[in-house]
């Protein structure tokens, strides 16, 4: 038994070290990964439109988008539309809820002017239906241009006109010439 013992702590090694051996310490060879790619973080934007009238009718309209450079002078994005309109009368109220989503692809002029198209696809009432509850989707197809004002480095407000390529029967706007209002920056 005394010999099991004394042949097992042979084998032991928990109190020898570098120090007490005087051989330096095993180095294994540690993997760095590669620092991952922060790049495409700058090409990401972010903006939208807002516009609110207050009163009577009511109008408000909030278009939040996320948007990436895929070129130098090229910006793609996608957003969402919330639109809320009403109005009162003598013979009484209304109200409604316009909700959908919308992309576009902007082309940047000198820094300072923009070409546009964008495409909206909203979920709105039914304006051909006797029931005041029926909602339908309509496509919009707008192309037009614009002016950017720069605020600092990477913001920028803007100002554009977007002219309507898919009038319907059905279109909430009221005119086929929009006029739009929003920032746009980066990260």
């Amino acid at each position: 038994m005394v010999a099991f013992f004394l042949i097992s702590s042979l084998f032991l090694r928990g109190q020898v070290d570098s120090v007490f051996t005087g051989q330096s310490p095993s180095t294994k060879p540690v993997s760095h990964k590669p620092p991952k790619s922060e790049e495409w973080k700058k090409s990401l934007t972010w903006g939208g439109n807002f516009q609110a009238w207050l009163g009577n009718p009511t109008f408000v309209i909030l278009s939040p988008t996320i948007g990436f450079m895929a070129y130098k002078n090229v910006n793609v994005g996608l957003g969402i539309i919330y639109n809320y309109t009403s109005y009162s009368t003598s013979y009484g109220s209304y109200a409604q809820s316009i909700f959908g989503a919308h992309s576009y692809v902007r082309y940047i002029i000198a820094d300072s002017y923009f070409l546009q198209a964008q495409f909206d696809k909203l979920n709105q009432p039914n304006l051909m239906s006797f029931d005041p509850n029926d909602k339908i989707w309509v496509n919009y197809l707008m192309v037009g241009g614009g002016f950017r004002q720069r605020l600092g480095e990477k913001t920028a407000l803007t100002t554009s006109i977007m002219y309507n390529l898919s009038p319907s029967p059905l279109s909430i706007y009221p005119s086929r010439v929009l006029v739009q209002f929003g920032i746009v920056g980066g990260f």
